[in-house]
């Protein structure tokens, strides 16, 4: 069940990519950013105040950490999405996929079954398939944008692993809101700097997509992620979140008519079957680990 909570968000997250690309020619990122995390900290904090949680030791550290993973990964991945197309950027975000394990086996000391590897390999292939990321440029600022989104794939990845490391540690609902919150105040602080706009004009259109980003894909979607890998691993988790370029891909087609020809359909069949191989590899691994640990039985009189 935690597993396919993942997959069901990570095919909602997918859709996000072409809604935030039509808000930021609303908005600039740090205005959009500071709404739709404000909005879901107000309803996370609401839950928060009638629960009254109590949190334990290392809660603010972890929390805040998190949180500032979230911001970096979420403030690169919106400003890049205003220079590069929604399944450009789903492709450079799952690379975060790639990363995670060196993360988990080299920074937690956690051991990556050869079975997430391969599955890992085969979801980054299918993902440079999809978006063809080295063609030519669409736009002189294209590689801006994608060089930015290589910094969410980053902090994401971080995001991810440790996600996996501290959530079962601390109550679900005050750890998301302290992250979100963090999220929320970095934006704030990010609209002097960048010169906040706002097209006023088109703010029942903006309001619509901080609804949905803020509502479903923040305070829903992280609370879901917090509790679901507190029963999986980092690794199987970041091939799930490797489906996202795949969904981002075909809703951009959709609705904005991006193009993925045979090649980025082949891409998409080769990112399943890399999260089909890394999960179901572990399983089917760690049965073959047990049988071969347990003591024989007793010999046949």
């Amino acid at each position: 069940m935690p597993e396919l909570a993942l997959v069901l968000l990570t095919v909602l997250w997918g859709t996000t990519f072409t809604v935030v690309k039509v808000a930021m020619e609303i908005a600039s990122p740090g205005v959009f950013l500071a709404l739709r995390f404000s909005l879901a900290a107000a309803v996370l904090g609401a839950v928060a105040l009638a629960r009254r949680d109590r949190v334990g030791p290392g809660f603010w550290r972890d929390g805040l950490l998190l949180g500032l993973f979230m911001l970096v990964g979420f403030a690169l991945q919106t400003t890049g999405l205003r220079f590069t197309t929604p399944a450009r950027s789903g492709f450079i975000t799952g690379l975060s996929v790639l990363l995670v394990p060196f993360i988990t086996h080299f920074t937690l000391s956690r051991h990556v079954r050869w079975s997430a590897w391969a599955g890992v390999a085969l979801a980054v292939l299918g993902a440079a398939l999809l978006a063809r990321p080295f063609g030519a440029p669409a736009n002189p600022d294209q590689p801006l944008g994608d060089l930015l989104t290589l910094g969410c794939a980053a902090a994401y990845a971080l995001q991810i692993a440790f996600t996996s490391e501290w959530s079962h540690r601390h109550p679900l609902v005050p750890f998301t809101l302290l992250q979100v919150s963090v999220v929320a105040v970095g934006a704030v602080v990010m609209i002097p700097f960048e010169g906040g706009r706002l097209d006023a004009g088109r703010w029942p259109e903006l309001a619509g997509v901080v609804a949905f980003t803020g509502l479903a894909m923040t305070a829903g979607a992280f609370f879901v992620m917090n509790w679901a890998q507190r029963h999986t691993t980092a690794v199987r988790a970041a091939l799930i979140y490797a489906l996202e370029p795949v969904s981002a891909a075909i809703f951009s087609w959709v609705v904005i008519g991006e193009q993925l020809g045979a090649v980025g359909w082949t891409g998409g069949a080769l990112i399943v079957l890399g999260v089909v191989a890394g999960g179901g590899g572990g399983a089917w691994q760690a049965r073959l680990a047990a049988a071969a640990e347990e003591p024989p039985g007793p010999y046949p009189s």
